[in-house]
């Protein structure tokens, strides 16, 4: 019985010891320029000024998510891949 107890404790520990670490490098792809009519970078000061279709969403965080959004990056808007890892 201390067995398992001891494992299952041991596996909570090793659960919780990977929240909040970034992914490694090869888990995120660079952001992709958005671009606007003209072909040319869609230039941003906020997110929300960032042109995006309903269906995508703006980054809360900087961190990478389970899916892609759409933020404004040193005045460029860009879209966040979403982790491949």
């Amino acid at each position: 019985m201390r067995t398992r107890i001891g494992a299952l404790v041991l596996a909570v520990v090793a659960g919780l010891a990977g929240c909040g670490i970034p992914p490694p490098e090869e888990c995120l792809q660079a952001p992709e320029p958005v671009l606007d009519a003209q072909g040319a970078v869609s230039r941003c000061i906020a997110s929300e000024d960032c042109p995006r279709s309903s269906r995508v969403s703006l980054c809360v965080d900087d961190a990478g998510g389970q899916v892609a959004c759409i933020r404004c990056l040193e005045t460029r808007c860009v879209t966040i891949a979403p982790e491949t890892c």
